[in-house]
């Protein structure tokens, strides 16, 4: 992901960072699954009278793991099965980071409790719930105006930007969030909730409307029956995910607690660039570079930005 590591916030570079570590973790375990019920299957088709103990022997020793379980999960459950259990866990991780950087993002603008938890939920639903991502924008107060047009307009909103498209983005959080809820509270029955979201989803479950080249795949619940999510559904729903924090993370780049977040990363321009430095070009590239070196995007150099740098003694007052 060429542009992964240039957020804003720091929370929205550890939440991008934790869904590529979980997918590079999780792909691989759920090939390495399918290939180890293949062999199992294959080993027993010619030695079907095999032991417990021998399936451990052969395909267990050396793991540091018992083994008990192979011949159940390779032959006895389903790989349909396994597949839904791969997307639920999958499912609850990414939306576990999802919130986790709202809560890291929101804390630093706002240090009650009961209101971050509040803003942070607001944050989580589209316009036509009572809370909504509006409210949670409006709560996180005005913007300051040393960032006003620094990260949020032009190249440096980034190709996950999604802004015109967030109202169907969020209707899509919601039904799989929805499919993660009756999951972990109801034994994985659809609740009249998740019929809601599903009904909401669906005028917009579209690649057009939402903005990507992959609508999640997902099935038409039925209320009080178990719904599994779709393995390649999850797969698509990272991508709402990513571009949900991308979106977030650039909206909100001039709020005080960006600018907070920014002062702990930002560096200074040396002694040495600063003496060797009367080319406005030159300037201009290194400021771009100290950015780079705090893991920011290239930001729109405003006149208020640039004063804010000689302010804090990053760049010379000269500049």
């Amino acid at each position: 992901m060429p542009d992964g590591g240039l957020f804003v916030y720091k929370a929205a570079r550890d939440a991008h960072e934790q869904i590529t570590r979980l997918w590079d973790f999780m792909s691989p375990t759920i090939v390495a699954m399918w290939n180890l019920r293949w062999q199992v299957q294959g080993f027993l088709a010619v030695r079907p009278q095999s032991t417990q103990q021998e399936l451990v022997q052969r395909f267990a020793l050396g793991s540091s793991i018992r083994g008990n379980e192979i011949r159940r999960s390779c032959v006895d459950n389903s790989w349909e099965d396994q597949q839904a259990r791969f997307a639920s866990m999958l499912l609850t991780n990414a939306i576990a980071i999802f919130e986790e950087f709202i809560e890291g993002m929101v804390s630093l603008s706002i240090a009650d409790e009961n209101q971050a938890r509040r803003t942070s939920k607001a944050l989580q639903f589209p316009v036509g719930s009572a809370r909504n991502y509006q409210n949670g924008y409006a709560e996180l107060g005005a913007p300051v105006r040393e960032l006003v047009g620094v990260f949020n307009s032009g190249a440096a909103l980034g190709r996950w930007y999604s802004g015109a498209h967030i109202q169907s983005l969020l209707l899509c959080y919601r039904f799989f969030k929805e499919i993660r809820n009756s999951g972990v509270h109801s034994g994985g029955r659809a609740t009249q909730e998740l019929v809601t979201a599903y009904a909401a989803f669906q005028p917009v479950a579209t690649a057009a409307q939402l903005g990507v080249k992959i609508v999640p795949q997902h099935a038409q619940p039925v209320l009080g029956q178990v719904m599994t999510p779709d393995l390649r559904g999850v797969y698509a729903f990272s991508d709402v995910i990513l571009r949900l924090i991308a979106t977030y993370d650039r909206d909100l780049s001039d709020r005080r607690g960006a600018l907070a977040d920014i002062e702990k990363r930002l560096g200074t321009i040396s002694p040495l660039q600063r003496s060797r430095t009367n080319d406005p070009n030159k300037r201009t590239k290194l400021i771009a570079g100290m950015l780079t070196n705090a893991n920011l995007p290239p930001g729109q150099h405003t006149p208020d930005f640039l004063e804010y740098l000689r302010r804090t003694d990053r760049i010379p007052a000269s500049w």
